[in-house]
């Protein structure tokens, strides 16, 4: 029988997260774009049309991009926290929560790299369908004073303040050749998160058959013949040990399925080509480097991994604007 292969290891997750705090330990200030395009003050030049256009696409992408960034550390350490504390029950909440992060940025992904697709037609189109699903990404929201302010206030239209639905993410993210589990694995996870007989069985030792109950203050109470006991105490080491079991691996390859998906999100909607082609500058805007800074290594491609082995793409690490 060949031997299996080894679990991942809280180790691994632990290596995983030194490699990715240099990421968000340094602060990084980015312009507030506006939540909703102004094109009709445009309408006359195309050239200020697509500046527009890209200039507010990348720059919500990027705050997107760092606000995952920081959310998806986040729940590592929380992971990483609670297992210090043996607290099997919520290894199993900020399991689901790291899946559905998975699902939610394989769902923006793949509707902005559709987005992105359509330049090739319709630059007007692909921009302004891009710049919708960055803004829904990032601002939609179930709470009604927000919805107020975003919608009454900043002109945010009503479908872009509606949340993306988890089991539709959930749905997309099975449609992957190594996610097609995503489903199954989302209703073992939720068994554990949801208040019913699976949470429950992380809040006892065991149970079994005997004759007399033992209650902490000393007191006993006899049991029918045939009759069961179950014992409850806090914390339960060998139910933290079944909790990381059941979640580490799935955790570690949602945490590693984030980084992936964040790294495929187009960084705006067009090529470097068009965007050199109609403004002049591969870019499209100006990125001011603070005095000293260095410029990007040479040799240094912005989709390769970044030079100073954070094991991310360069434009994501080093190469971000500052």
């Amino acid at each position: 029988m060949p031997d299996q292969p080894e679990q991942p290891t809280l180790g691994e997750l632990a290596e995983l997260r030194e490699r990715l705090f240099p990421q968000v330990a340094r602060p990084i200030q980015l312009p507030e774009p506006a939540q909703v395009l102004d094109l009709e003050s445009r309408r006359d030049s195309e050239l200020r049309t697509f500046k527009h256009l890209h200039q507010a696409c990348i720059l919500h992408r990027e705050h997107f991009g760092a606000a995952s960034q920081i959310k998806h550390l986040a729940l590592i350490d929380a992971y990483l926290d609670l297992a210090k504390s043996q607290n099997g029950l919520a290894l199993y909440i900020v399991a689901r929560s790291m899946f559905e992060l998975s699902a939610f940025l394989h769902e923006v992904r793949s509707r902005l790299v559709d987005a992105a697709e359509l330049t090739a037609q319709n630059w007007r189109e692909a921009g302004q369908k891009f710049f919708g699903i960055v803004v829904r990404a990032r601002f939609a929201t179930t709470r009604d004073d927000y919805k107020v302010m975003l919608q009454d206030d900043g002109g945010v239209s009503p479908k872009r303040l509606e949340p993306f639905n988890v089991m539709h993410c959930i749905r997309g993210l099975g449609q992957d050749a190594h996610h097609e589990d995503a489903e199954a694995r989302y209703a073992f996870l939720c068994d554990f998160v949801h208040h019913n007989l699976a949470s429950a069985t992380t809040a006892n030792a065991g149970s079994w058959q005997a004759d007399v109950a033992h209650f902490s203050g000393g007191g006993m109470l006899t049991v029918p013949p045939g009759g069961t006991i179950t014992q409850y105490e806090y914390p339960l080491p060998s139910k933290y040990a079944r909790a990381l079991d059941d979640t580490c691996p799935g955790f570690l390859r949602d945490a590693l399925s984030c980084i992936g998906w964040l790294n495929e999100i187009p960084e705006g909607p067009y090529r470097p080509d068009l965007v050199e082609q109609l403004t002049g500058n591969p870019l499209g805007v100006v990125v001011r480097r603070a005095p000293g800074e260095p410029s990007r290594p040479k040799g240094s491609e912005r989709n390769q991994p970044c030079p100073c082995g954070s094991g991310v793409k360069y434009k994501h690490c080093c190469g971000a604007p500052s």
